[in-house]
C-alpha cells in the first residue's frame, strides 16, 4: 500500500525543530554574556576618563594655582567637551575625586590609584 522512497531530498520538520532549539540553547548563553561585557566595559570606560579628569583638572589648578570651586569645575567640563561617561552620569569633583552618578569609583579603587609606587605590592 505505501511504497517507500529511498531518494528523499530535504529536511524534515523534527530535524528543523532540532536546530531551533539549539540555536536558543546557544543564545540563551550568549546573550547575558555579551550584555555583561558590554556593561563592563562601559563602566571601565567612564573610570578611565574619570582618572584621567581628575589629573587633568588638578594639573590646570597647580599651574594656574587657583583654588577648586563648583563654578571651576563646571566650566572646566564645557571646556573638556568629551562625553566622560557613556552612560550620560553626571560628573562631579567631590573631596578631590571626580565621580560619576552612575559608575563611581570606590574607595578601594581611589586608595590602589594613590598608592601605586611602581613596587612590589606588600600582602
Amino acid at each position: 500500500m505505501f511504497k517507500y522512497m529511498g531518494s528523499n531530498k530535504g529536511i524534515t520538520l523534527i530535524e528543523v525543530l532540532a536546530v531551533i532549539v539549539i540555536l536558543g540553547i546557544l543564545a540563551a548563553v550568549a546573550v547575558p554574556s555579551v550584555m555583561g561585557l558590554i556593561e563592563n566595559s562601559k563602566e571601565e570606560v567612564c573610570n578611565v576618563n574619570m582618572v584621567r579628569l581628575e589629573r587633568m583638572y588638578e594639573t590646570e589648578l597647580a599651574l594656574k594655582g587657583i583654588e577648586h570651586s563648583e563654578a571651576k569645575f563646571s566650566q572646566y567640563l564645557q571646556e573638556y567637551g568629551e562625553d566622560i561617561c557613556p552612560d550620560d552620569g553626571e560628573i562631579s569633583y567631590v573631596d578631590g575625586v571626580v565621580q560619576c552618578s552612575v559608575h563611581s569609583r570606590t574607595e578601594e579603587e581611589t586608595e590602589d590609584e594613590d598608592e601605586d609606587d611602581g613596587g612590589v605590592p606588600f600582602f
